[in-house]
């Protein structure tokens, strides 16, 4: 027999009644949901009701502000971007400098209605609006100061959407359900990891990357690129409570060896591939374990995985990837660690 309150009922009371689900310190759902905001004149200009997120690209794009209305009916919102907001410290309440009645009039954009962005100076607007500077390319557009085009944004959805979504490997094997986003950098807009809850009873929660997800809208889930990163024997990647990830099996720690990463079999999988690892090849500067590194793509998606000596190598294998498979389409999970003089010595 089922439960009458589920998580998700508590969820959906919770955002009823404008309090914050009282789970969330376990890691479930997203730590910035049911908090007030309020303007530097201490007036309330509403409530954090959802937030928006960019899944595959590990961003934070927004939180969803509602006032007015009752119980839900008549309710309106506003979408803020993370930076505009302060913490006024006591883990309760935001801070938005701003009027209210300038906060009401606000531009808003619409949600991504399939695999790609949403309008894109619709979203510029918003951030504009709020005094802040789209961290996104927009509509074509690049940033010649920083020598390349700006950060892409993708498929653009509320968290809530995300909760209970199924997740799976590549090849369809069942690995649980999104149960929380975790770790916001309000500064950065970054979203810090996706918790997922593992199936049978008091399994228990895994925390992964949001980077290493990727949508299948036909199956209405989301897929882990990298099939065995947290589900073989124990997570790859765990989270601090200031949401910093470290990895438990360190790369290339005797005893503990790396699972390979998961390589497509279709022609442009293979070519991608190919030409990171020729492009590697090639630079001669590259040290010795930027030759190394575990390079895989997935339906045009490329994680890049391992050690390398240098920033400046780091960022050259990320060129070479993003020439190979596309702006937006590399997960880059390279640890720049240069080599000790015994490693020296071994090589």
């Amino acid at each position: 027999m089922k439960h009458i309150f589920s998580i998700r009922n508590v969820l959906v009371l919770a955002a009823i009644f404008g309090a914050s689900p009282v789970i969330a310190a376990d890691g479930v759902w997203d730590e910035i949901i049911g908090k007030r905001v309020d303007n530097f004149h201490g007036e309330t200009l509403g409530r954090v009701t959802d937030s928006i997120v960019d899944i595959e690209h590990g961003r934070y794009v927004g939180m969803r502000v509602s006032y007015g209305g009752f119980l839900g009916i008549g309710e309106q919102s506003k979408i803020v971007p993370p930076a505009a907001l302060t913490d006024n410290g006591n883990g309760r309440t935001l801070q938005l400098n701003m009027e209210r009645e300038r906060f009401r009039k606000a531009p808003t954009f619409a949600m991504s209605r399939k695999l790609g962005p949403p309008n894109v100076q619709d979203v510029a607007a918003v951030y504009e609006y709020f005094g802040q500077r789209p961290y996104f390319t927009q509509a074509m557009e690049s940033s010649p100061s920083a020598g390349r085009e700006r950060e892409q944004i993708g498929f653009v959805q509320r968290g809530s959407s995300v909760l209970f979504t199924r997740v799976e490997t590549l090849q369809g094997e069942y690995l649980g359900d999104v149960v929380g986003l975790r770790a916001l950098n309000r500064v950065t807009g970054r979203l810090g990891g996706v918790v997922i809850a593992l199936p049978g009873y008091r399994s228990g929660q895994k925390v992964v990357e949001p980077e290493s997800l990727r949508y299948d809208l036909q199956k209405n889930c989301l897929r882990l690129n990298d099939k065995q990163q947290p589900f073989v024997g124990r997570s790859a990647f765990v989270m601090s409570p200031g949401g910093a990830f470290s990895e438990q099996a360190p790369y290339g720690r005797a005893g503990n060896p790396r699972l390979a990463l998961v390589q497509g079999n279709s022609a442009k999988d293979k070519r991608i591939t190919s030409e990171i690892i020729m492009g590697i090849e090639r630079t001669a500067w590259l040290g010795h374990d930027a030759k190394r590194i575990q390079v895989g793509t997935v339906h045009g998606k490329t994680i890049l995985r391992g050690r390398v000596d240098t920033a400046e190598g780091k960022a050259k294998i990320a060129e070479l990837a993003e020439q190979a498979a596309g702006a937006g389409h590399v997960t880059n999970l390279l640890v720049v660690q240069p080599r000790s003089r015994s490693e020296g010595d071994r090589n």
